[in-house]
């Protein structure tokens, strides 16, 4: 659960999805607009006054709501965003490596372990 937005304060959006198909991907400053129980709605700051041209999105997950696929997803920052884009690149990465097991006679047995130590040890601290 993500920490409750304020009103007026400032968010980015990356357009995904169709939103994304023909056009680069790039994060846009939106502005809260309104925060409710349930939602919470952002506009881009030149259209904050106008009623329809918000995007309405979760309290609690931060995705978009809408009846079809989501066009847009939130950080809270640049940087929130930077890292999440490097946690791609290095999970595509190490996949690439390890695919088929393609690169395992190349890295030696104690290399696999730590690794395969690391892992581990990352997955059991996110277990309840």
């Amino acid at each position: 659960m993500r920490e409750k937005p304020i009103v007026g304060q400032t968010l980015y959006s990356l357009n995904v999805g169709n939103a994304a198909r023909n056009t680069t991907q790039e994060l846009t400053e939106v502005v809260v607009t309104k925060v409710g129980r349930k939602f919470f709605y952002c506009a881009k700051e030149e259209w904050k006054e106008s009623d329809d041209c918000w995007t309405k999105y979760d309290l609690d997950t931060w995705r978009q709501v809408t009846n079809y696929s989501a066009t847009s997803s939130l950080y809270k920052t640049v940087g929130e965003y930077a890292d999440e884009k490097e946690c791609t690149i290095l999970s595509a990465i190490i996949s690439d490596a390890f695919r088929y097991g393609r690169n395992v006679k190349n890295i030696s047995l104690p290399v696999l372990r730590d690794i395969a130590a690391m892992i581990q040890k990352e997955e059991d601290s996110l277990t309840p």
